[in-house]
This record gives C-alpha cells, sequence and structure tokens, in this order.
C-alpha cells in the first residue's frame, strides 16, 4: 500500500540554463557549463525546515556540477550544482521514499536552492519548494579520501546495509571488478560500478532490482566509498523509472 508523508525535502541539484540573443545579426554565446568549482567531492549535512523538523544528508558532488543527494529520511535528490565563486545555485528534483509520496499524491517534485561557502570547507544556504522550505548546512567529508584513486581490491568483500530507501535490510558482495549483487527480504540485485575519474573516489552505478516475482526495475547514479568509517562504507545513491534506489552498504568481510 502507497502511504502519502509530508517529509522534509532533501536538497537535489538541476543545472540552471539561460538563453538570449540579439538582433542585427549578432547573438549571446550560450552559458558556460555548470561546474562544482571547489565544491566537488563529498559533503555531509542537515536541513532545518522553517516548521522545525530536521534531517541529516549525505551528497556527493562531481566536478561537471552532477550531484546526487539522500537524507536520513529516505528522500532523494538528483541535479547540478553551478557555481560562481562562492555562491552556488541550482534548482533539481526531489524523490520520496520507497513505499510513500509528497503531500499531493507525487513521487517527485522540485525546489530551488541558495548558498555560499568555502570548497573543500562548508556550504550553507536556504531551499524552497512547493511544500517546504527552509536552511541547510553542508561540511565537507575529506574522510572520505574523495581526491585518491580506489584500489577496488581492497574494499571488495562482503556487505550489510546500515541504511537503505526502503527500509529493508540488504546484504552484497562487491567484487574487484566492481560488480555488485546482493538480496534483501523481497528480491535480488545485481549492478556495476565503473570509475567517473580514475584518480578520485567516485563512481558511476547501475542497479537492477527484480522483486520476487516482478520485473526488473532498473537505476542508474553515483557511488562513492566513506573512508571515514572503519569498516568503510559504500554509498549509492540511484533513480529510474520505478523511483528510487539507495543503500548505505558497510564492508562486514572478505
Amino acid at each position: 500500500m502507497r502511504m502519502t508523508s509530508s517529509l522534509l525535502p532533501a536538497i537535489g541539484l538541476l543545472t540552471l540554463l539561460a538563453c538570449g540573443g540579439g538582433g542585427g545579426g549578432t547573438s549571446t554565446p550560450p552559458p558556460p557549463p555548470a561546474s562544482a568549482g571547489a565544491f566537488e567531492g563529498p559533503w555531509n549535512g542537515t536541513l532545518v525546515s522553517n516548521t522545525g523538523g530536521s534531517v541529516s544528508a549525505t551528497a556527493l558532488l562531481l566536478a561537471s556540477g552532477e550531484m546526487r543527494y539522500v537524507a536520513s529520511n529516505g528522500i532523494q535528490a538528483v541535479g547540478t550544482l553551478s557555481v560562481t565563486g562562492s555562491n552556488a545555485t541550482g534548482s533539481g528534483t526531489m524523490y520520496a521514499p520507497t513505499g510513500y509520496l509528497f503531500p499531493g499524491n507525487v513521487a517527485s517534485l522540485g525546489y530551488t536552492l541558495r548558498g555560499s561557502g568555502t570548497g573543500g570547507s562548508a556550504l550553507s544556504g536556504t531551499y524552497a519548494s512547493v511544500y517546504d522550505s527552509g536552511t541547510f548546512t553542508f561540511s565537507y567529508n575529506a574522510g572520505a579520501k574523495y581526491a585518491s584513486p580506489v584500489v577496488m581490491a581492497n574494499v571488495a568483500g562482503t556487505y550489510a546495509s546500515t541504511a537503505t530507501s526502503s527500509g529493508y535490510p540488504i546484504s552484497g558482495r562487491l567484487t574487484s571488478t566492481g560488480a555488485l549483487s546482493g538480496s534483501d527480504a523481497f528480491g535480488t540485485l545485481a549492478g556495476t560500478l565503473t570509475a567517473v575519474d580514475p584518480a578520485k573516489n567516485a563512481f558511476r552505478v547501475n542497479v537492477t532490482y527484480t522483486p520476487t516475482g516482478q520485473p526488473a526495475r532498473a537505476y542508474a547514479g553515483l557511488a562513492f566509498f566513506d573512508f571515514s568509517y572503519s569498516p568503510v562504507r559504500l554509498e549509492v545513491q540511484a533513480t529510474g523509472a520505478a523511483g528510487q534506489f539507495a543503500a548505505e552498504l558497510q564492508l562486514v568481510g572478505p
């Protein structure tokens, strides 16, 4: 049964597009592509709603400005951050946790944000959507070792979830080639991790989840290893036509 929840929105980011033109045979050149600038990398943060509620969050921001974000209430957001100096602006789409809907019986909705900060340190500002608004504060997660290449053989092994978007525990395995497999109480999953940049701790992830007796559901997104935990944790953040798939998986054995 689908349930409706008035969940506090998380931050997702989608690039701001601009257009322009001029007369007399001249035209305004298109704006440069979005860039994360010095804000590239993994972040941990907190959102505080104007209604008083708050959630924690884990995010990954690529050099291109692409971002994936998962909050502790299960909401995931997707988009692109555009940075000018110390200022950041964006808008995007957030996805309700599996089995829930936002007010208005919708599974996803848009929002905007404005913020400022110091790359590799802190980013804060305000967010707004149709249903909620508030403030956010993020701190750079230096312990994740974003600027260091990941040796897959060192992180291969058996994993168990500490958090999932569905709320059900997942057990799985990651191989030294980046193949991910596992299951929960209601189905099985299979996926792959491919480095975005071999010199950095950021991965494209594709996951197929197959509920028992139902068609497979495909998701795609980002992932990174969080070495600030011991043992290491794998943050998987993906979305698809069926909604979203997110999991924090901790290495528990060979």
